[in-house]
């Protein structure tokens, strides 16, 4: 009998335990592939403005590393599904990639938070108590302060790079 996989075999091939469910788009199995889409749409866009990428093994609040060689820029990465500011990650070093109005952004933590602070919002009662404040939907002024860090749109990118491929 031929060993199949759980994404072959159907959900009767899953622990009755397992926490992931087996339908695509549901639960965390949805959250992970997100994720994971997210992570290689920024490291693409990343990759077009001269950086390599470095996964570390352990997850200790960084999810990649960028660094360019010509200048030796190195941008420790925390990929949010939206902008965000977290005490956890003050004085770090940190850059956040997120997505917003249609595009994506690389944006030092310190000027997302010094930009919190100019909106109020590290008066609010989720930076206050729990240490975090999320946009999920950004004024247009915040985006306006955004605007530099923004990165090029991810279908020029990839539009560049199957214009560089040789013909088969």
């Amino acid at each position: 009998m031929t060993a199949q996989t759980p994404e072959l075999a159907g959900p009767s091939a899953l622990d009755e335990d397992d926490p992931v469910e087996a339908t695509p788009g549901t639960g965390r199995y949805r959250s992970q592939v997100r994720e994971v889409i997210n992570r290689n749409t920024v490291v693409s866009l990343a990759l077009a403005q001269g950086f390599n990428v470095f996964l570390p093994v352990y997850d200790g609040g960084v999810d990649f590393i960028l660094h360019r060689e010509r200048d030796g820029e190195i941008r420790k990465v925390q990929l949010k599904s939206r902008w965000t500011i977290d005490r956890k990650y003050l004085d770090r070093d940190l850059w956040i990639a997120f997505p917003m109005a249609g595009a994506w952004y690389l944006m030092p933590h310190e000027a997302m938070v010094a930009l919190g602070e100019n909106e109020g919002l590290t008066q609010t009662t989720s930076w206050r108590d729990r240490g975090a404040y999320s946009k999920p939907r950004p004024s247009r002024a915040t985006i306006a302060a955004c605007a530099s860090y923004r990165f090029q749109p991810i279908e020029a990118v990839a539009a560049a790079a199957a214009d560089d491929v040789p013909p088969a």
